[in-house]
């Protein structure tokens, strides 16, 4: 039998040294970064390796959700999980201090307008995430995770 699979999380990506120009809208996190092993925490260098945050978690999340989409292409739908998709990548946003806009989750998703705002404004009544300004166009809008979310995130992150 093979040895059991296991998480890799990819490496800690700091910010980047210059802010987006204005008028442009943040960008989703997409995940795609490759899981990373710091050299020398092999198997068997006897140097256990640093436990990953919850960010390096998130990201190993959104990484794993894109992985599958392109494995199981031709049955995408089957295993889309809009609401959660939109709590993790409003997570990585947080942590990376960019908050974003509807139009920038709905590009990540690549869920329709419809199914989109179905579950933003499910979200946003259940009190998991806030918009703003709601003086603003619908896909201007920014979005962000409410302290309740917050918690619950972390909560989850902290256990896998």
């Amino acid at each position: 039998m093979s040895d059991p699979l296991r998480l890799r999380y990819p490496a800690h990506h700091p910010l980047p040294d210059t802010l987006p120009q204005e008028g442009t809208p943040p960008q989703m996190p997409l995940g795609d970064a490759p899981p990373a092993t710091p050299p020398g925490n092999g198997a068997g260098s006897g140097i256990e390796p640093p436990s990953p945050t919850e960010l390096d978690r998130a990201r190993a999340l959104l990484h794993q959700q894109r992985a599958r989409s392109a494995a199981f292409a031709s049955a995408r739908a089957l295993f889309q999980d809009p609401a959660w998709d939109i709590l993790l990548g409003l997570f990585v946003a947080y942590e990376e201090g960019s908050p974003l806009t509807i139009d920038a989750v709905q590009a990540a998703t690549g869920l329709s307008e419809v199914t989109i705002r179905r579950w933003l404004l499910t979200l946003e009544h259940r009190g998991l995430i806030t918009c703003w300004p709601h003086t603003a166009a619908w896909p201007q809008r920014s979005l962000g995770l409410t302290d309740e979310a917050l918690t619950m995130m972390l909560q989850f992150l902290q256990e896998i």
